[in-house]
């Protein structure tokens, strides 16, 4: 987002566009994935435990104002029993955990919070 004279930062043109989307559960994911198409989709799997996703978060958060073209996702793995089921139909292990999402298939899996590796693979497949 553009800085305004006084250093804050101005609102996005679209809200929805940027803004990482609260994923619950499995029946919502594959809502998102389905009607995304070939854009690229970005899920960041953490709990609120997690040291090292608190770390990544704002993080993540950045990288949706940058790679517009993409959409993110977050699910917090302890804040529902259905998000817990989600996580574990996916495969989670530990956390934090991105998956990619492009066609309807998941193309890429990061496990763990390397904020580079998360940007390369934005980037390899917008």
């Amino acid at each position: 987002m553009p800085s305004t004279r006084l250093g804050l930062r101005a609102p996005a043109a679209s809200a929805l566009s940027m803004a990482v989307q609260d994923v619950t559960d499995a029946s919502q994911l594959d809502s998102i994935v389905k009607e995304a198409g070939d854009k690229l989709v970005v899920i960041d799997y953490s709990t609120t435990w997690c040291g090292p996703c608190k770390i990544v978060a704002p993080k993540y958060d950045a990288l949706s104002d940058v790679y517009t073209d993409a959409v993110f996702l977050k699910c917090i793995g302890d804040s529902s029993a259905e998000a817990t089921a989600l996580m574990k139909r996916e495969g989670i292990r530990s956390v934090p955990a991105f998956h990619f999402w492009k066609g309807g298939e998941k193309v890429e899996v990061i496990a763990g919070a390397n904020v580079e590796a998360l940007e390369n693979t934005i980037k390899d497949n917008l």
